[in-house]
């Protein structure tokens, strides 16, 4: 029998790939069902995962998600609008991460991931600038992406594994900023909703599969 832990990350898998495809696909009825399922999915896995190891989950991890949740509504709208209620959702999300990781310390960050990371971000940024600047979200995509690279960095003291989801969650939403404004990044337009869920669905599960320590 499996696990209550192995059935919600088993649901979690299997609805992203199912959105994951539909966003490929442009499946939009599809995705306004099976996006919204994700995050709460991926609580459950972390409430009972704690609990299977004779901890109480993370609170905070779980305000995260929420936010995470409502920002991943916010983003089925099409708009200038919805792109800036999604960011701010995310940018609350992910402060609280990076908030976290340094708290709680762990291995040095040294100097690698700070300069990799903020030199991938301002390639981005360059590359998307026109586009940010005509949708008057220039300084607030600016501010959000460079809070988006400190976490990044935060997370390798986490270790490998939430390291890499932090990482994959900066790729996540390059690409989505560059679908939103139409953009070729590194010539991933074509497939961009499915790469963007795609790395975010990994992402989001690595932190949460990785996440340090008692409350």
């Amino acid at each position: 029998m499996l696990s209550h832990s192995r059935r919600a990350a088993a649901l979690y898998a299997a609805v992203g790939a199912v959105d994951v495809l539909a966003a490929g696909a442009r499946g939009e009825r599809v995705r306004w069902v099976a996006k919204p399922l994700l995050m709460p999915l991926l609580a459950l896995y972390a409430i009972a995962a704690c609990r299977e190891r004779g901890r109480r989950v993370s609170r905070r991890l779980l305000v995260a998600l929420a936010l995470a949740w409502a920002g991943d509504v916010a983003l089925r709208f099409r708009g200038t609008a919805a792109l800036a209620a999604g960011a701010a959702l995310f940018f609350a999300a992910y402060a609280i991460y990076a908030a976290e990781f340094t708290r709680r310390g762990g291995r040095r960050i040294g100097w690698v991931a700070p300069a990799g990371y903020g030199t991938l971000t301002g390639f981005v940024l360059a590359r998307l600038w026109p586009g940010l600047r005509a949708t008057g979200l220039a300084v607030p995509l600016s501010a959000y992406s460079m809070l988006l690279t400190a976490m990044a960095a935060a997370a390798t003291t986490q270790g490998a594994r939430v390291g890499a989801g932090a990482g994959l969650l900066l790729v996540s939403d390059a690409l989505l900023i560059s679908d939103r404004l139409g953009a070729d990044l590194a010539g991933t337009r074509a497939g961009g909703p499915a790469w963007v869920m795609a790395t975010y669905l990994l992402g989001q599960g690595l932190v949460v599969s990785g996440w340090p320590g008692p409350p």
